[in-house]
């Protein structure tokens, strides 16, 4: 006897306000450009205040038969008074909060960040298999585990090249294994039944709180901290965060010079993780191009980047990167001060 296909082939979300809804449209009509012909696709958008206007200049942006959108309005203030800075707002928060604001039907879900553009196709990435982990995601480029001194094989060759080396400042007290692999939590394959028993969002909500003098990079701190040794990793071409070209040569960087390269050049999802977005004028993000074009298939056509990025307040830790920095050779080595 043959089962029944399922309604869905595969499940997504996304989280926008209206900040975001541009690249919303962008991020969500290139998965549907690299979407098998066959593949049926749900889509879940968490609504943090977009306006009825850029709903619908999504809807026309997506028009596909292959998909079908549901729209989850929610407000920022379930997340209120956890800290912010930059553009980031409290709605990055509401990931947090899937189990929660998502259908309990849903046992499964891809989560994308919305300033990325999307190359493959992600019926390839739903098909990784989870086993007994409650998210699969990709061990971050820029901080690769909780004390890269103790934890990277590479680390002489590449230190002066690293965001940070302890992405997770207190781990010695959460009783953290250093050599424990970190995550970007900007593409997730997420077992949400799980995260449901597991409690992770509030858990982590409750990390945050308890140390938010440590906290760095948001919500992804308290997901590191809450899945450590409960996530697996993917290939890194599904979330080729913009560190890659911050690496002078695979030499500097934590990678062999073939996984480096593939990185670079082939990356699966482009994820604009630094400061500085293709939206920008000044922005010098070797990818800027892709974004732009899918950005002309949408009803955004036509838009022109006019403001610069963020000015970047920080001072980097490493003074080689600094130096590089003021010689305005690099726009990508800053310490990102926004979405990742």
């Amino acid at each position: 006897m043959k089962h029944a296909r399922p309604a869905f082939d595969l499940t997504l979300v996304a989280i926008a306000d209206e900040g975001y809804a541009m690249q919303l449209a962008v991020a969500i009509r290139s998965v549907i450009d690299h979407l098998s012909l066959a593949a049926r696709c749900r889509l879940f958008i968490i609504d943090a205040g977009l306006s009825r206007q850029s709903r619908s200049r999504c809807r026309s942006a997506w028009h596909d038969e292959r998909l079908t959108v549901h729209w989850i309005t929610a407000s920022p203030r379930l997340v209120a008074g956890l800290p912010v800075s930059g553009h980031v707002s409290q709605a990055s928060y509401l990931r947090l909060l899937l189990d929660d604001l998502l259908p309990a039907t849903v046992s499964k879900v891809i989560y994308l960040d919305v300033d990325l553009v999307v190359r493959q196709d992600l019926l390839r990435l739903w098909n990784e298999p989870l086993a007994d982990r409650v998210a699969l995601a990709v061990t971050d480029l820029g901080s690769p585990c909780f004390d890269a001194a103790c934890g990277l094989p590479t680390y002489w060759r590449c230190r002066d090249h690293l965001v940070t080396d302890r992405p997770v400042p207190n781990y010695r007290d959460l009783g953290l294994d250093p050599a424990g692999k970190y995550f970007n939590a900007g593409v997730m394959v997420i077992d949400l039944d799980r995260w449901r028993r597991e409690r992770v969002g509030p858990r982590a909500i409750e990390v945050l709180n308890a140390y938010r003098e440590h906290v760095i990079w948001w919500d992804q701190y308290a997901l590191n901290v809450i899945l450590a040794g409960r996530w697996g990793v993917l290939d890194r071409r599904w979330n080729q965060v913009a560190h890659v070209h911050a690496y002078p040569s695979w030499r500097e960087s934590p990678l062999g010079s073939d996984e480096f390269c593939r990185l670079r050049d082939d990356p699966w999802v482009i994820h604009y993780s630094s400061a500085s977005k293709p939206w920008h004028c000044d922005c010098g993000h070797p990818w800027t191009d892709a974004f732009l074009e899918v950005l002309a298939t949408t009803p955004w056509r036509g838009w022109r980047r006019t403001a610069p990025g963020p000015v970047h307040r920080h001072v980097p830790r490493r003074p080689s990167l600094w130096r590089r920095l003021m010689k305005g050779a690099h726009h990508l080595l800053h310490r990102p001060s926004g979405r990742r």
